[in-house]
């Protein structure tokens, strides 16, 4: 197989490819900025493909930083996602921390531990451990597999969670879900020992204030669709620190609850926070009582009573979703304006903001301060990357010249990430392996990664929607199309690198993923506009995408297919079902076939929160069935496949089965993609790449190989 040669800078921008009307380019251009151009890995007439590395790209993600300029992370390079150290000389070891998948890690302000959250197989139920740096100690504090002192809660925590470190990093603040449905808030010791600090349906915290015999929590309880924002202080007695390896004889009793309080302004949809100074104040990226998210500050009471939310920051065009002090009267935060992150200085006391240079990738996933607020960590994610840690000198540049955003960490392939990419040089790598010397020279092959366009269109009730539009560099005309949905359905279709759109790409097949009704980063009535019998209306949002598609031009009528993950893949098979004479094929990724069975089989913890959403399993009974595709799989009329974790509990292996069976029943050529050791995410990076080549394989086959030159249906 050919690898990328040594990148070499062409010095010539590259164009992003053309969107089709000039007119439905609505958002503003991504910067003019080289793209890698990638070799496919075979030559002559074979199927055009992405080689391995972008296939399956590794990724970086949730940085902590550690002491002397360390910094854990969850990478993937090597396989499962798995805790990583970068040492301050710069060099890079995985840390074993037994069985399962890393999903996040955490060093202690002191250094001297590393708490890390695994799911022993792939799935929601999750385990929180700590071991040194070095390795050794490693031990489960939260989730199912603790041997918590005295035994755990009787309904028995099956998925666990690490917020922060507490009282120096002697105590690790976590949250346990258990079978009731109700997520626990504990403060738990390197022994085991514990301290119960609240509970709640779908409980997050969001920010903690130490003080001396008192801790201030900011958390967000409640079903989706009606979460509250609450704060609740705790009176916190100093215990002994036990050493490591002294088993306490019991758990503590549940500490007295001084104050529990909802913040006014009724619910939110998101909420992230920190606390200012003495813990009076307290800064909410939230949207109480507003339409979109912005920046609010709370002032509390002694006895921890929020008064009214005041406005400091906040857009009609843009969500805040991050924040982060770097002193105590200014914050970093992050805006997502149409999908792409903007950063911001925000002056605390008058609430004026200039903004920092655009981040090197498109997306901001994670924002911290460092070095006592001169440097920002950030973690990235754009379209050539799915995840890199970068840096920025809120200096605004160093004193050596150099820009102010640095790479710290990327195992993104071919060349080492600069802010202006650099390109292969496809002609040192050559058409293809097997090239005959004695034959004409060799012609450079490549496929450019393509920068999607901004499209926005019109719901069949007048709503407006949007996308994203990847056109492959083929001719002019309507192409062969993938529609893909999100999951969520409280998610966001946003520009970063996703593999199989560029496997379907590289093989003459557009892709359109667009943001139906119920997405977030529209504001409060757009994401809430799918609730209970609007499902309805979110289903037709598929047909109505396929349409403006069609008679813009853009793609081709009978050669339309169908995929999303988790919700996504709900959407796909309820528009096939739906719609049958739009779709020449569908790809349904772990997604609900049937919304009562789903509330049956999921996790406790996840399926009581989802009542407002989809609809009550006892009093909705009607609703669900009529929204589930089970009862019409009559009218599928199209190949599918079904792609499952066998570990997923969220939305559990017993979709796949019935949707797998209700297809073969019908007489649909139906194929089934299992994956052993995965839950509700394919993480492992070998089983990324299975999953990518089966599924741009399946859907090529039927939009432009034999298969769908056989079966060109109607015009739209």
């Amino acid at each position: 197989m050919l690898r990328p040669a040594d990148p070499v800078s062409t010095g010539i921008p590259l164009q992003a490819t053309a969107p089709g009307p000039e007119s439905l380019a609505v958002d503003v251009p991504f910067p003019d900025v080289p793209f890698p151009d990638l070799p496919f890995p075979r030559g002559g007439a074979g199927t055009r493909d992405l080689v391995d590395e972008w296939a399956a790209p590794p990724s970086v993600r949730c940085p902590s930083p550690g002491p002397g300029g360390t910094l854990a992370f969850v990478g993937d390079h090597t396989g499962p996602p798995a805790l990583w150290i970068r040492g301050a000389d710069g060099g890079e070891r995985v840390v074993d921390t037994g069985p399962g998948q890393v999903r996040s890690v955490v060093w202690s302000p002191d250094g001297a531990w590393i708490a890390v959250v695994v799911a022993p197989g792939g799935g929601e139920r999750t385990e929180v451990r700590v071991l040194r740096p070095d390795g050794t100690g490693l031990r489960t504090l939260a989730g199912a597999g603790a041997a918590g002192p005295g035994g755990l809660n009787p309904a028995g925590p099956v998925a666990a969670t690490a917020v922060r470190w507490l009282a120096g990093g002697t105590e690790l603040l976590v949250t346990e879900a258990d079978r009731t449905g109700l997520t626990h808030a504990l403060a738990v010791d390197l022994s085991g020992r514990r301290r119960h600090l609240a509970a709640g349906l779908a409980l997050q915290v969001c920010a903690v204030h130490e003080a001396p015999g008192r801790w201030r929590l900011l958390l967000r309880e409640g079903p989706r669709g009606a979460r509250r924002a609450l704060v609740t202080q705790i009176a916190v007695q100093p215990v002994d620190v036990l050493p490591v390896d002294v088993q306490p004889v019991d758990v503590l009793p549940a500490d007295a609850v001084a104050a529990g309080f909802a913040v006014p302004g009724g619910t939110v949809t998101a909420l992230a926070g920190t606390f200012l100074a003495d813990g009076s104040r307290v800064l909410i990226a939230c949207d109480l009582g507003r339409e979109r998210p912005g920046l609010l500050e709370v002032t509390l009471d002694a006895d921890a009573t929020p008064g009214p939310a005041r406005l400091l920051a906040g857009r009609d065009d843009a969500d805040l979703e991050r924040l982060v002090l770097v002193d105590p009267a200014t914050a970093v935060l992050s805006w997502n304006a149409g999908g792409r992150s903007e950063l911001v200085v925000c002056d605390l006391a008058t609430g004026d903001s200039r903004p920092l240079p655009p981040p090197p990738r498109e997306v901001v996933t994670g924002l911290l301060s460092v070095a006592d607020g001169a440097t920002l960590m950030l973690a990235l994610a754009g379209l050539t990357a799915l995840g890199e840690v970068w840096t920025f000198d809120l200096a605004g540049a160093r004193a050596d010249g150099e820009p102010a955003y640095r790479c710290l960490v990327s195992h993104t392939p071919t060349a080492y990430p600069t802010v202006d990419l650099a390109a292969v040089d496809l002609a040192a790598v050559g058409a293809a392996a097997d090239h005959d010397p004695a034959g004409p020279p060799a012609q450079p092959v490549g496929y450019r990664l393509v920068r999607p366009v901004g499209l926005r269109f019109h719901a069949h009730d007048g709503l407006e929607l949007s996308g994203w539009w990847y056109r492959p560099p083929a001719g002019p005309g309507p192409l062969p199309t993938l529609v893909y949905f999100h999951g969520g359905p409280e998610a966001q279709e946003r520009p970063v690198l996703n593999p199989l759109f560029h496997a379907l790409l590289a093989q003459g097949i557009a892709v359109f993923a667009p943001n139906v009704r119920g997405s977030t980063g529209f504001g409060r009535s757009f994401e809430e506009a799918d609730h209970g019998e609007h499902r309805f209306a979110g289903i037709t949002d598929a047909a109505s995408a396929v349409r403006h598609l069609v008679d813009e031009g853009l793609a081709a009528p009978g050669r339309v297919g169908v995929a999303g993950r988790s919700y996504g893949g709900y959407l796909t098979l309820a528009a096939l079902v739906t719609f049958p004479d739009l779709f020449a094929v569908g790809v349904d990724i772990c997604g609900m076939v049937d919304l009562e069975t789903f509330y049956q089989h999921t996790e406790p913890w996840i399926g009581a929160p989802a009542v407002v959403k989809y609809g009550d399993p006892v009093t909705d009974r009607e609703l669900l069935r009529a929204l589930s595709p089970l009862h019409r799989m009559d009218a599928l009329a199209v190949p599918l496949m079904v792609v499952h974790g066998a570990n997923d509990t969220n939305v559990p292996l017993f979709e796949a089965e019935q949707t797998v069976a209700a297809a073969r029943a019908r007489g649909v050529p139906c194929e089934y993609l299992l994956f052993e050791g995965e839950g509700h995410e394919v993480a492992e990076r070998a089983n990324r790449l299975t999953f990518v080549r089966g599924v741009a394989g399946f859907v090529a086959a039927h939009l432009t190989g034999a298969v769908a030159a056989e079966s060109l249906g109607e015009a739209v």
